[in-house]
């Protein structure tokens, strides 16, 4: 059931993040293919956010998407046919906006239609008889015309001098068209005008501002006269829905007043001011280190002096008084909080409070599901921990701000104590609690608690911590007890392992075994078994169902880092593309999932890459490709030509991973680091069609081995250079930006983990994996 939103409660809500990522090669290269270059919010998405109590969302699109051709384009027969028609909206595109404006109708909500431009558009050249050298239409339907000529792409921006190339009537167009096409639809809730106006052409000139090295002289009334033409024309044809205008200089809270934004504020009804709030020393939601940011002395809007947890506020009150001195409403549609340190929650929770205090709609900074956006580092998207949605961490503060209570509890911590040394256990809550809650946690197999009761506090995010020192030689279970708060919600049980020799304790136990290794090892294990139709409010899936999500259910999770396994590629309609989507398969009483579809989009674990520049201390794949590593996996293949990674851990954007998968269906390791070094160990004999084996690699410096059942098939021996990781996949693999074929096989489960697990130790973990296929 939805959260129930307080009365009179504020819009509030994220920016459905997606839809405007196709830009960077736009016109000059195939990257306009959705849920590859950009992504559609799924129907799923808009409800979650409902249910949670928010209101209203943000959906940034990519005016060269909806509009390929400006409507006062000279184009020939050749160049409508491919691009489309002046003016036109292009048909799919247009569609992708009014499904999500249908899916915000559906739950409750309503949608701005974000036009996410900067005041520029990337356009093909077009010659004097109105073609466009190289156009290319591509065999793929869903991808647009581009040309093979890279200097046949021109970048268009506002300007009021002769020769601008993009003009006040371009702008009244696109607006005119799209009030007229959306104005009545239930689901809409707004124009945003356009997004981040920024470094404009000078007086008289026609090209963007862009010397940084002299001060800015771009004209600044440029935008203002592009703006008000706009208002008229929208309102000529709708005189109801909010206008949401955004000020120079990329609309920064602390520039709205007169020294970028001279103009305003205009005239017009229903004008809601925008404004972006970031924490960070250079307000551009780029700065994720709070130590760094703040070593950077250096505030924006303010000149020298580091940033503090008031920054946001200091920020966000200019605009704040702004708006009040001149009786105008305003939205901050931008705002972001870093998840790696908790100095960024407090900033954020204060400037949130001051802007919901002041009568701001607020819109986070980002939501989504964009393949990037999944654990940057700054997100509102939902994940998937211990089989229940684990909601961003950033929707705690804003449900507290707003006054929505609603939250679930979660637990994370190491589970391999060796006797007498403690374990430190973090019970936390993500969202909002409206009162504290009261857990009773006890032991089923002694040890030492250092406390039983834990409260979690009142408010966003709450935690608490105990430890559990256990006896020698234990599988303990520790369980939870609620005071019946959140309906009596707690944590699952949580075993920790003490034992001397989980391999001998096998013998006892496989499983405990298995699981006490796992633990040592700090490794992930995910297992079909827990498959969930979704990771938005999703139940077990069951034969035949779609699989989009999958819980480590071993120990690789931590606080603020749950190593889950996702799938949210958007199917809501067959526009969406060819792609395919895992199914759960029930094989002699074992659940897999099936990937035997060319094109199946498989499962990942998407997190963020550590730089000297971008250090992130929490949201991490637990190993590099130097790093001593190992995966091992419980699959089946088909037939006997089965080619494609089952297990990978890599960077998204680079090409270098560790790979277990096949070739020819015979087993497979793989690895290639940064610097191009590549070593490949085959297994010399294929797996029969449609039989369960287990495969797995290790690899240490200097030491790798490829097993199939447990014998070591390949070895070889190298040492890799420092390439880090940001993903982990499962039953498919990406690459450089783009998808790869998996092996197109079944899979029950997959471990992975940091360190050398000895060969008795493999051993035991491939037989309990095996247990999961049915062998043995």
């Amino acid at each position: 059931m939805p959260a129930a939103a307080p009365v009179g409660i504020l819009a509030m809500g994220t920016n459905l993040s997606g839809m405007e990522w196709a830009k960077d090669s736009l016109r000059f290269g195939a990257s306009s293919v959705p849920n590859l270059n950009f992504t559609v919010p799924r129907k799923a998405d808009v409800a979650y956010l409902a249910a949670n109590g928010y209101t209203k969302n943000r959906l940034p699109i990519q005016w060269e998407l909806l509009q390929p051709m400006l409507h006062n384009t000279v184009a020939n027969a050749a160049a409508r046919a491919a691009i489309g028609n002046p003016g036109a909206f292009h048909a799919a595109y247009e569609a992708y906006i009014t499904g999500v404006l249908d899916a915000h109708a559906a739950a409750g909500m309503t949608c701005i239609i974000d036009c996410h431009n900067y005041c520029r558009y990337q356009d093909f050249k077009f010659q004097a008889d109105g073609s466009v050298i190289g156009l290319t239409v591509p065999s793929n339907p869903l991808s647009r015309p581009y040309t093979s000529d890279n200097s046949q792409v021109k970048l268009r921006i506002f300007a009021l001098a002769a020769g601008a190339t993009l003009t006040q009537s371009n702008f009244t167009d696109f607006w005119t068209r799209a009030a007229t096409k959306w104005k009545s639809h239930p689901g809409f809730g707004g124009y945003g005008l356009m997004n981040e106006p920024h470094d404009m052409p000078q007086p008289g000139g026609i090209v963007p501002w862009n010397d940084e090295l002299v001060q800015r002289a771009e004209d600044l009334l440029i935008w203002p006269a592009f703006a008000q033409a706009a208002i008229a024309a929208i309102r000529a044809v709708d005189p109801l829905h909010p206008i949401y205008l955004a000020g120079n200089y990329w609309g920064g809270a602390m520039n709205i007043g007169p020294k970028y934004n001279p103009a305003w504020p205009l005239a017009g009804s229903n004008i809601i001011y925008e404004v972006h709030t970031y924490m960070d020393a250079f307000n551009n939601g780029g700065g994720f280190d709070f130590d760094l940011e703040v070593a950077k002395n250096y505030t924006a809007g303010f000149g020298v002096g580091p940033v503090t947890l008031n920054t946001g506020v200091d920020r966000m009150k200019i605009a704040t008084d702004w708006a009040k001195a001149n009786r105008v409403k305003l939205a901050v549609t931008e705002i972001g909080m870093p998840i790696d340190d908790p100095r960024w929650e407090e900033a954020f929770k204060r400037t949130v409070n001051h802007a919901y205090e002041a009568g701001c709609e607020i819109y986070s900074w980002m939501g989504g599901n964009h393949w990037p956006i999944h654990n940057h580092p700054t997100n509102h998207v939902p994940g998937w921990h211990q089989n229940k949605t684990l909601e961003p961490s950033v929707s705690g503060p804003m449900k507290a701000a707003a006054g929505i209570a609603r939250a679930t509890l979660f637990d994370d911590g190491p589970g391999w104590a060796p006797a007498g040394t403690p374990v430190t256990i973090t019970v936390y809550a993500r969202g909002n609690l409206a009162s504290p809650v009261v857990l009773t946690v006890a032991s089923n197999n002694g040890g030492i608690l250092n406390k039983s009761r834990l409260t979690i506090p009142a408010g966003a995010n709450g935690q608490d911590t105990f430890t559990h020192t256990p006896a020698a030689n234990r599988v303990t279970t520790l369980s939870y007890t609620s005071d019946g708060q959140l309906g009596g919600q707690t944590p699952p049980p949580r075993k920790i392992y003490s034992l001397s020799d989980p391999v001998a304790y096998a013998a006892t136990s496989l499983t405990d075994a298995a699981m006490a290794i796992i633990a040592r090892y700090s490794a992930c294990k995910w297992e079909l078994a827990d498959g969930h139709t979704d990771y938005l409010q999703g139940g077990p899936a069951a034969d035949g169902q779609r699989v989009l999500a999958i819980s480590d259910s071993g120990y690789g999770s931590r606080a603020g880092n749950a190593m889950e396994m996702l799938n949210w590629t958007n199917k809501d309609s067959s526009a969406m593309g060819s792609m395919s989507l895992p199914v759960m398969r029930v094989t002699n009483g074992k659940k897999n999932s099936d990937h035997t579809l060319s094109e199946t989009f498989g499962f990942w674990c998407k997190k963020s890459v550590v730089t000297p520049v971008k250090p992130i201390t929490r949201n991490l794949v637990p190993y590099n490709i130097e790093d001593a590593h190992f995966a091992i996996a419980a699959v089946s293949v088909p037939g006997l030509n089965n080619t494609g990674p089952v297990f990978q851990a890599s960077l998204a954007e680079h090409i270098y991973s560790s790979d277990l998968g096949f070739s020819n269906s015979q087993p497979q390791a793989k690895w290639f680091d940064i610097t191009g070094q590549t070593l490949v160990l085959t297994s010399p004999t294929r797996l029969p069609a449609n039989a369960p084996a287990v495969i797995a690699f290790t690899s240490a410096a200097g030491a790798q081995k490829l097993r199939v059942n447990s014998v070591v098939v390949a070895s070889a021996s190298a040492t890799f250079v420092p390439s880090p990781f940001n993903q982990m996949l499962i039953g498919w693999g990406f690459l450089g930006y783009y998808p790869r074929e998996g092996f197109r096989g079944n899979v029950y489960s997959v471990i992975t983990g940091k360190g050398a697990p000895t060969p008795g130790e493999l051993a035991v973990l491939e037989r309990y994996l095996g247990t999961t296929a049915g062998i043995g």
